[in-house]
C-alpha cells in the first residue's frame, strides 16, 4: 500500500500520474512553413522639414557651410534654423593723437 505524500491526497497523486501519462503519449509535429510569395518589409518614411534636417546635420557634427551645401539652403537660413544671430558690425572709434 502506498502512503500519500504529506499535503496531498492519494487522489491528487493519481490524477497527476494520469495527466503525466497522457502528456507523454502526445506527440506533435510541425510542417515546414512554405512562403509562396516574397514579402518585402514595409518601411515607414518620414519627410523632414528643412529645420529638422539642419538640426539633425548639426547634431551629426556638420558645420554651417556643410549643412548649407547639403541642404541647398543659404548660410543665413541655416544660421536662422540653428538660432545663430549674426554678429553686430564692428564699430571703429577714432583715436586722438
Amino acid at each position: 500500500m502506498a502512503t500519500p505524500i504529506s499535503g496531498e491526497t492519494a487522489f491528487d497523486v493519481g490524477v497527476a500520474a494520469q495527466v503525466a501519462a497522457a502528456q507523454s503519449h502526445t506527440t506533435t509535429t510541425t510542417a515546414p512553413v512554405k512562403h509562396t510569395a516574397k514579402t518585402e518589409p514595409v518601411l515607414d518614411t518620414v519627410k523632414l522639414s528643412n529645420q529638422a534636417k539642419v538640426r539633425l546635420l548639426k547634431t551629426e557634427g556638420q558645420s554651417v557651410s556643410e549643412i548649407s551645401i547639403l541642404t541647398n539652403l543659404s548660410t543665413q537660413a541655416v544660421d536662422s534654423y540653428l538660432g545663430i544671430t549674426p554678429a553686430p558690425p564692428a564699430t571703429v572709434t577714432a583715436s586722438k593723437k
